[in-house]
């Protein structure tokens, strides 16, 4: 399928308030910059980067203004989205150089960002406003569309992740099962690479930029095995795409 537009989904960043902190042992602000260097490479002029949530662990003030003084310096639009460790207000006002929680024009498809924050809690929900929203956009806009939210709304098949998933994941199912232009739900969360199925779509799953977590794990499992990675998106016309989720190594 011949590429008409390439994006890049990076999710699960963690960046903390310090540069040089880390998180579980992990460097978060230099992988981050050694990921999104990477997809940049391979891709020099994407169409759009997508940022999945979990972008500031400690949802400090600075960790997001550094991010968007990132962004600021990048070729093309952001959409970003809010994850369980994010501040979806702070982040949307901090984040100057990005489209939050809304829908992103990108030649003739559209990608939405859906809110899946829950205060106070891991697991994600969209509640009844934003899935009301949902709906009236795709009522308005038939353009083949990604829809993009930090929580899967399907098990991953990791138990201790699967109970921190999307809580109403059936009212985003009997929305997207109307709209047939919806060709992808795109998502994050899970620190691990995955391809589901959701209202009979395809759910694509992206790794994280830092730790990964084991496939099939019962209780929490890292997966020292496995790095770092990304995922690059090809969209065609007529609503084909095609998806590929890149690894690298970074050593820690």
């Amino acid at each position: 399928m011949p590429a008409i537009y390439q994006l890049i989904h990076l999710t699960d960043l963690h960046l903390l308030a310090d540069p040089e902190a880390r998180l579980h042992g992990w460097p978060v602000e230099k992988t981050f910059q050694h990921l999104l260097a990477a997809a940049l490479a391979e891709t020099p002029k994407p169409d759009a980067i997508v940022l999945g949530g979990d972008l500031v662990d400690d949802e400090s003030e600075r960790g997001y203004a550094r991010l968007d003084a990132t962004l600021a310096r990048l070729p093309c639009p952001v959409l970003a989205m809010a994850g369980n460790h994010d501040d979806p207000a702070r982040m949307a006002r901090r984040l100057q150089h990005a489209v939050v929680h809304e829908r992103l024009t990108v030649g003739d498809w559209q990608l939405i960002a859906l809110d899946s924050h829950i205060q106070g809690s891991d697991a994600g929900a969209l509640g009844h406003d934003a899935i009301e929203r949902l709906d009236s956009w795709l009522h308005a806009h038939t353009a083949p569309t990604l829809v993009c939210l930090h929580h899967p709304p399907v098990d991953v098949g990791a138990a201790w992740i699967d109970a921190i998933g999307l809580r109403d994941r059936e009212a985003l199912e009997d929305v997207i099962s109307r709209h047939p232009q919806v060709r992808a739900i795109l998502c994050g969360h899970a620190h691990q690479a995955a391809e589901l199925e959701f209202a009979g779509r395809p759910c694509l799953i992206t790794p994280s930029t830092m730790r990964q977590f084991a496939p099939g794990s019962r209780d929490f499992a890292e997966d020292t095995s496995r790095s770092p990675g990304y995922r690059r998106i090809e969209l065609g016309h007529g609503g084909r795409f095609s998806s590929a989720v890149q690894r690298v190594p970074y050593p820690i």
